[in-house]
């Protein structure tokens, strides 16, 4: 297997553009989001994707800092669903982190959650009294929780594909994959089965 690494300054596709237009939004001024894809080629299957998004500020004195840093969920095929994946991270954490600056804007139904939780929260809509934003809303809320858990079960199908394949070349299974995270860092994601209540989407209707 072959290990390369590969940068993109920011990318033109619609979940990175959330997360820039939500951090312009916020007052960051001119950040530098740079995804960081980690490629792993393998012999037999498809190539693996591991990315991370960088979230960089100026500060007073001209220097650089991260003000951000998170791991997609989740190995994909291709680095653009990696980059899509490691920004919705981004952009559900950064919701949360900022919910009070999201609640008199329409990001405030955007997905949020905490970095140290599995599940997520939207804000309820009762105040628009919107029968059919109160419906979207709900869908959102569905298809975030199944998607989260699409994603989990994706990684047990590559670790088991990883198994077959180092069975087959070695007779040996591999050990267990654990990322070294930088305590800075946002942690990864952990993995839940489907349908876990700890890990759904849920419409938030009171304050925690």
């Amino acid at each position: 297997m072959v290990i390369t690494t590969h940068r993109w300054f920011d990318y033109p596709l619609p979940v990175p553009r959330m997360l820039r237009e939500t951090l312009e939004m916020l007052h960051y001024d001119q950040p530098w989001i740079t995804y960081v894809g980690t490629r792993y080629r393998h012999p037999v299957l498809h190539d693996d994707w591991d990315m991370t998004v960088e979230i960089s500020i100026q500060d007073e004195f001209g220097s650089c800092r991260d003000i951000h840093v998170t791991h997609a969920p989740t190995r994909r095929n291709s680095y653009e669903a990696a980059i899509s994946d490691a920004a919705r991270e981004a952009l559900t954490m950064l919701c949360h982190t900022h919910r009070d600056d999201m609640a008199i804007t329409s990001r405030r139904y955007y997905p949020c959650r905490s970095a140290e939780r599995l599940d997520a929260w939207i804000a309820n809509s009762e105040a628009e009294q919107n029968p059919r934003l109160e419906s979207t809303i709900e869908y959102l809320a569905t298809l975030n929780t199944n998607y989260n858990a699409a994603l989990d079960e994706l990684d047990m199908v590559r670790y088991e594909n990883r198994k077959l394949q180092a069975w087959v070349a070695h007779g040996v299974e591999p050990a267990e994959e654990e990322p070294v995270e930088d305590p800075a860092d946002a942690p990864r994601r952990k993995k839940a089965r489907y349908n876990d209540p700890e890990a759904r989407t849920y419409i938030r209707h009171h304050e925690d």
